[in-house]
């Protein structure tokens, strides 16, 4: 029989590591979906997976490394796709570009130096709207595709589900955007969303589609009822190719159809309480930002005046921030208690870059000879001065030029 559609089941467990819970919990819950995702693997050999987020990978590969050597097998026997190209699935909105370039660089690394590849389809399903600039960062990253799955339809229009994002400059990338349901599936959705996807199949105008399956939110991934439930499925459409995927091989089909439509523009709003809610997050956030930007500017600066010296370590800083990014905590809608530790992780941030900062002040002020003549006479004994060197009143100055702190007084006489 012909095969009028090809359906790409792509297995997913979308994770929070912070919303309804703090930190500890959702890296856990990464660890935990990782061995679930394994054994299905072992037990269903058709079955594939995708996973991003850099930050996810390295707390398994530290805490699990057994784990994370069978992860690397999977990738090289093509089940398992290392996708995003991110340190976590960020807001795509209030991030600073600068944050968003690291959040590509470091991951893209990463996955570079521990799969022999970076990620070449990103992933922001859950994320509130998308930037119009976003294209040009991902192209520049080494990305070539997009999924997402907001706005939906009924806040945005788009020309088709598949289409080329462009930016500005020319530069652009494919995109999915789901056209029905979301990124998971509960353990009885499976079989509604393929009908769903089969009834639409026309509309679509396409003969590859994405079907996205896995418990979300928490992790977790597909599980046995889904799997079997795929199975029956198939079985009883044999007019529809039902395989399991990846995004990588789902956007490479895509490109098989033709002439599709380019888009330019934002992908946005959903959700936009987020935008003002929890301006203390915010506004530390963006504190946080501005430091490290600072904090390396003021380093490169006397390292380019002296020379012989290793930039200043900001990695640990920069992480702080880049998780700080994710899309549930930047834009207000994690757990008060977790968000108060997330806060207390961009104060560490912003307190690295002060010491950044004063290693280099006092490493200019030390490379510039403020001595001064010794005073002729006697002081007045009626007077009591307290003076401090040339030096240290040279690097007060240099911190209100680059910290715009105020100068204390450093001639105080008391009569």
């Amino acid at each position: 029989m012909q095969k009028q559609y090809t359906f790409h089941l792509i297995p997913n467990a979308h994770l929070d590591p912070v919303w309804l819970w703090d930190w500890r919990e959702g890296m856990n819950e990464g660890l935990a979906t990782v061995r679930s995702v394994l054994k299905l693997m072992r037990q269903f050999p058709e079955l594939t997976f995708i996973r991003g987020e850099a930050s996810i990978y390295q707390y398994v590969e530290r805490h699990e490394p057994g784990l994370f050597a069978e992860i690397k097998k999977m990738v090289k026997a093509g089940r398992w796709e290392v996708v995003g190209g991110t340190y976590v699935q960020s807001d795509t909105n209030m991030t600073g570009t600068e944050t968003l370039a690291h959040q590509l660089g470091t991951a893209q690394r990463y996955f570079r130096s521990r799969f022999g590849r970076p990620a070449t389809s990103a992933w922001w399903p859950d994320s509130f709207g998308h930037s119009a600039g976003l294209p040009e960062l991902l192209a520049e990253a080494g990305l070539e595709n997009l999924a997402v799955s907001r706005p939906e339809p009924h806040i945005l229009q788009l020309p088709k589900a598949a289409l080329w994002w462009r930016a500005k400059s020319g530069k652009k990338l494919l995109l999915w955007r789901m056209p029905l349901g979301w990124y998971g599936a509960g353990r009885e959705e499976v079989k509604p969303r393929l009908d769903a996807h089969l009834e639409h199949a026309p509309e679509l105008g396409l003969r590859n589609v994405g079907v996205f399956i896995g418990l979300g939110d928490h992790g977790g991934g597909p599980c046995v009822k889904q799997l079997e439930d795929v199975r029956a499925w198939a079985k009883a459409h044999p007019e529809v190719d039902v395989r399991y995927s990846t995004l990588g091989r789902f956007f490479a089909a895509l490109r098989t159809e033709g002439d599709l439509p380019e888009y330019e523009g934002e992908l946005n709003f959903c959700l936009r309480g987020c935008y003002t809610s929890v301006a203390k997050q915010k506004r530390l956030y963006r504190q946080a930002e501005g430091e490290i930007v600072r904090a390396q500017a003021v380093d490169a600066a006397v390292g380019a005046t002296l020379g012989a010296k290793q930039p200043a370590d900001l990695a640990a800083a920069w992480d702080d921030v880049a998780f700080n990014s994710f899309h549930d905590i930047l834009p207000g809608t994690a757990l008060e208690r977790a968000m108060g530790e997330q806060q207390q992780s961009l104060h560490a941030a912003i307190h690295r870059c002060a010491r950044v900062n004063e290693d280099a002040l006092r490493r200019l002020s030390q490379a510039v000879d403020t001595t001064v003549p010794q005073p002729a006479g006697k002081l007045d004994k009626s007077s009591k001065i307290h003076v401090v060197s040339m030096s240290e009143l040279f690097a007060m100055m240099m911190r209100n030029v680059y910290m715009y702190e105020p100068i204390s007084p450093v001639f105080h006489q008391d009569y």
